[in-house]
């Protein structure tokens, strides 16, 4: 809650649980004769696993209210997934379906379009994919057919001006040649009547993420918003760049809904101008891809992400898949939100409540304290923190209204209760969660390596760890050279996993290089 130190973490006692510099420094420190058993062993230190990595928060579901949450718990045993891989593309998708309709107001000269950034962080198979196709392949595409509206009648109309506009221009061509030569003053060229921008079907997931394409969608088809949607998300992060030079910025400005001018050059013509440049994003990643996304300098790309890391959950069949057109006709009801009038019409803002604002002023100090003890990737999120909050509290109060049966009038204002519900979820949830992503992602090559080595000896429970067979027959992500597999089985000697393999057998060298495995593992 707002204003309280209940979900801090002792820094120090983050950092002494799991493994870091400090932690590694105590290991190497410590000597290996202590809490030696029999065979001479030490107790294995099984913080090799955890990386830098915090344990996840649980997710505080009451924040969704009660309909919200049973559909979540539903469509999360359905998927035989953690219910996190539900609520973030539940998220997304009631943040692109507001769009640019409303806005959430803290105070005059502070405003927030309702996009949200997140991404679902797992090893394959964990369920992300299953966790999203109950929105994303069972509901949003009926609510997409139901955006066409005209369309058809528009492009058509567009087709006719084009043929239009050709038959003038050949008409004018004609008119100019004849009077070049009768010597007669020229004709004025015809001004076209078509759009130099055909007009884009309507829809909320976008997959192609070039510039130009969705500059056009935003600027003609859906000016509330699309959602990004990527299974891969790393691929669209650090390829931003790769097509055109000004990628980066143009996705660092998509999070804040302003005025956008896209420069048209594979096919020329007009500038595409946005109003309101504003997409949310949704999309999963594994965690050996967390140390790629966060190399290079920290402009606030990731700050802008709100990342969900359960643990993984025991398989289970599913039971009766959840109520797809219930949540069609509740989310539907988001679609139907109109911006406010104007030219160009515009977002209707809505302000927090009196007793909503001195909770976000609470809040805000809250977030500040904690940012100035934070560093790096962290304080980034911690600045952003306030921002996500006020974009939340303004999501979960539509999501709250469209749930309800009798869907009552809409809310004019942010009440108290959906900040609170919004600063617990961003304090309690995503904040952590962040810790526990930018930790992961902190860690060296070598630590990665020698968890992914430490996990493939719980999984397989040999008695020697041969080079030659993980080179040639096993084949761990990280692990393709013997140096490689060297480096990372010192990590894991110094933690008294393995022991140094013996130079020779029976006084002879020995030919294969095979680390003895420490049994005490497979009692922890």
């Amino acid at each position: 809650m707002p204003g309280t130190n209940e979900f801090d973490v002792d820094p120090e006692e983050w950092r002494k649980q799991f493994w870091s510099d400090e932690a590694s420094a105590k290991a190497d420190a410590t000597p290996k004769g202590n809490g030696a058993d029999s065979s001479g062993w030490g107790e294995p230190y099984m913080g090799v696993l955890r990386l830098r990595r915090r344990p996840p928060p649980p997710l505080p579901l009451e924040v969704f209210g009660e309909t919200w949450k049973q559909w979540l718990l539903d469509a999360a045993v359905a998927a035989a997934c953690p219910v996190d891989y539900v609520v973030a593309p539940l998220l997304s998708s009631v943040s692109t379906l507001i769009g640019n309709a409303r806005w959430a107001q803290a105070w005059p000269g502070w405003s927030e379009p309702p996009h949200l950034w997140l991404v679902a962080v797992g090893d394959s198979g964990t369920g992300k994919s299953p966790g999203a196709d109950c929105l994303m392949r069972d509901v949003l595409p009926t609510i997409e057919r139901r955006m066409v509206g005209d369309y058809p009648d528009r492009l058509r109309e567009w087709q006719a001006a084009v043929e239009f506009d050709k038959i003038a221009k050949k008409r004018w061509q004609d008119d100019l040649r004849t009077a070049q030569e009768n010597k007669k003053p020229l004709p004025p060229m015809p001004m076209p009547v078509a759009p130099s921008i055909a007009p884009e079907k309507p829809r909320l997931r976008q997959h192609d993420v070039t510039i130009e394409q969705v500059g056009a969608i935003l600027a003609t088809a859906s000016p509330k918003g699309v959602v990004i949607v990527r299974d891969e998300i790393a691929g669209w992060l650090m390829g931003m760049d790769a097509y055109n030079p000004a990628g980066r910025a143009f996705w660092l400005e998509a999070y804040g809904g302003r005025p956008y001018r896209v420069e048209r050059r594979k096919h020329g013509g007009e500038p595409i101008e946005i109003e309101r440049l504003a997409v949310s994003v949704y999309g999963g990643t594994q965690p050996e891809r967390l140390s790629e996304l966060s190399t290079g300098p920290d402009d606030g790309l990731f700050s802008r992400v709100l990342w969900l890391w359960p643990n993984s959950v025991p398989f289970r069949r599913g039971a009766a898949p959840p109520g797809a057109a219930w949540a069609i006709e509740a989310l539907d009801r988001l679609r139907e939100l109109d911006l406010g009038p104007g030219n160009p019409p515009s977002p209707i803002l809505m302000p927090l409540a009196d007793d909503a604002r001195r909770l976000m002023d609470e809040f805000g100090a809250e977030m500040e304290s904690r940012l100035d003890q934070s560093g790096g990737l962290l304080r980034s999120a911690y600045g952003k923190a306030r921002g996500a909050a006020l974009r939340l509290s303004l999501v979960l109060e539509w999501l709250w209204c469209c749930g309800k049966a009798d869907m009552p009038l809409p809310p004019g204002s942010i009440s108290k209760e959906a900040f609170t519900a919004a600063a617990t979820l961003v304090s309690e949830y995503f904040m952590p969660m962040a810790e526990r992503v930018f930790g992961d992602a902190g860690a060296t090559d070598v630590e990665r390596n020698a968890a992914t080595l430490a996990r493939w000896i719980i999984k397989e429970r040999p008695r020697d760890v041969h080079v030659r067979e993980l080179l040639r027959e096993v084949r761990l992500p990280g692990l393709r050279s013997a140096e490689q597999i060297k480096a990372a089985a010192k990590v894991l000697v110094d933690a008294d996993w393995l022991r140094e393999p013996a130079k020779t057998v029976f006084g002879q060298p020995r030919s294969r290089v095979a680390y003895p495995v420490n049994p005490q593992i497979w009692g922890r």
